[in-house]
């Protein structure tokens, strides 16, 4: 019996440490050649607008932008995820999203025009808006209530380049032309302040 007695309580500490130890989730390294976003299917850039979810089951989601993750979120839930990550815009450091503070200005230029910029602390963010004169802060969780516009100058612009239902092959044709996804992108107009 105290074998037994012994054995259960060695099986209880084990289920016990186990449900104690989270699982950790990382974010993985941005691969330009290969990596496309999982709405828009643009190409995923190194930079500081990348944003990363990884599911319970270890596979990574790759956004071009904020707003492309959060255009996944609403239609797939949260249920399956472990973490999302967004790039500070200073660094390109991963934050999780949940820890990061975010400035918005629809004059802000992001990949897919939303406008998002995160920062790894709160005083960055508020010297970024200081120092560029317009920004709304945001943390994590205000992001919810965020209003998720485009800004429509630089969606007209995107518009022109494709068709209804074309989102992403005008990248996809760029990648394979050798141009990467991104080449049409430096040469939008810039919006005005």
């Amino acid at each position: 019996m105290k074998k037994f007695t012994f054995s259960l309580a060695i099986v209880m500490i084990i289920l016990v440490l186990s449900a104690c130890g989270a699982k950790k989730y990382e974010p993985q390294a941005i691969n330009e050649a290969t990596d496309k976003c999982a709405v828009c299917s643009m190409q995923v850039k190194d930079d500081q607008f990348a944003t990363q979810t990884v599911l319970k089951d270890g596979k990574s989601l790759k956004f071009d932008d904020i707003g492309c993750y959060n255009e996944w979120k609403k239609k797939n839930g949260t249920e399956q995820v472990g973490a999302t990550f967004v790039r500070d815009y200073h660094s390109k450091e991963w934050i999780e999203l949940e820890k990061a503070y975010y400035v918005y200005d629809k004059s802000f230029k992001s990949p897919m025009a939303y406008g998002i910029y995160s920062f790894k602390d709160k005083a960055t963010a508020e010297k970024f808006i200081s120092d560029n004169g317009k920004g709304k802060l945001m943390t994590g969780s205000e992001l919810g209530s965020h209003t998720w516009e485009r800004n429509s100058d630089k969606m007209k612009h995107m518009k022109d380049d494709h068709k209804p239902g074309d989102e992403g092959k005008q990248g996809m044709k760029d990648m394979k032309d050798g141009h990467g996804g991104s080449e049409a992108k430096k040469e939008e107009p810039k919006v005005a302040n």
